[in-house]
């Protein structure tokens, strides 16, 4: 499994290391497929988002950005956990950073 230490100071910039991550995965273009996200919860409390890339040909891999650790875990199409991406620095996600303000 590959890991990688990245500085990344905001969601968006997660949003376009982990768009280019996984794209890489599946030797897809960058920024040509979909990209969903959804906040994930642990007893009711927001902690991580998980992306998934709708790729062609129903292809979908996925990201998983838990908050509290820095670490995005990807998945690749057949769901085997393939590379890591640990953050120095943790970033507030945007539903952290809208309500601290």
């Amino acid at each position: 499994m590959r890991t990688r230490e990245e500085r990344l100071d905001d969601p968006q910039d997660v949003r376009t290391h982990v768009n280019q991550i996984l794209c890489e995965l599946e030797d897809l273009e960058p920024n040509h497929f979909p990209l969903s996200e959804r906040t994930l919860q642990r007893n009711g409390q927001a902690c991580a988002a998980m992306f998934v890339l709708h790729g062609p040909r129903q292809l979908q891999v996925t990201a998983v950005w838990e908050w509290e650790r820095g670490v995005i875990w990807f998945y690749n199409a057949v769901g085997e956990r393939c590379a890591k991406t640990q953050l120095p620095c943790t970033v507030r996600p945007m539903a952290a950073a809208a309500t601290a303000a």
